[in-house]
């Protein structure tokens, strides 16, 4: 990972790119996003649990003396609209560019399972049994768990939906956020 994100900053700065990056935390009623915002206004990361938000941070900080993480009000974060429809149930499916270094460093395993997660639709739910199947490993369930968990773009990645054979089975950001994800895109009861 650590040559795929010095690689990303090496591209920025040698097309005349500033390495300012975006550090941010914004609250929709009672979910809050931990996001990185690249240089071009790409989202970089995005997650639920400000402990993965800040080892983010710290990996791509810690490749280049000359990056630089400033803050943005939320009211100026160009994706901040697409935010609040999907909070408030408007948007089912959020029309960004998947354009993050972290995408690009995961394994040919982790890229075959966010590809299938993407392709989970609003308000449905699989398991990571089926993801595992579906990414060619069925015997690959908690490797799928993994990969999850791995997803460096929690909901545009919709991660949220894969659940356990008997249960919620794990999220990053906490169960609740996952109950309460699961909730607001009502998917008790459609399971793919």
């Amino acid at each position: 990972m650590k040559d795929y994100l010095k690689i990303y900053l090496q591209k920025l700065s040698h097309t005349g790119i500033s390495l300012n990056f975006f550090s941010t935390a914004y609250s929709y009623g009672k979910f809050t996003i931990y996001c990185l915002i690249g240089p071009e206004e790409n989202v970089v990361h995005l997650t639920f649990a400000p402990n993965k938000h800040e080892l983010a941070q710290k990996k791509i900080s810690g490749l280049d003396n000359s990056v630089v993480f400033k803050t943005l009000k939320q009211k100026d974060f160009h994706y901040n609209r697409f935010f609040k429809d999907y909070f408030t149930g408007k948007l089912s499916r959020f029309p960004i560019k998947i354009d993050s270094p972290f995408i690009g460093a995961g394994t040919p395993f982790q890229h075959r399972i966010w590809s299938h997660i993407s392709a989970i639709p609003y308000g449905s739910c699989i398991t990571y049994q089926k993801l595992a199947e579906l990414a060619g490993s069925p015997k690959g369930v908690r490797a799928a768990g993994t990969a999850c968990g791995a997803n460096p773009l929690s909901l545009i990645i919709p991660c949220h939906r894969v659940v356990a054979q008997n249960g919620l089975g794990g999220f990053a950001g906490g169960l609740a956020v996952k109950k309460s994800l699961l909730a607001l895109e009502d998917s008790k009861s459609r399971r793919i």
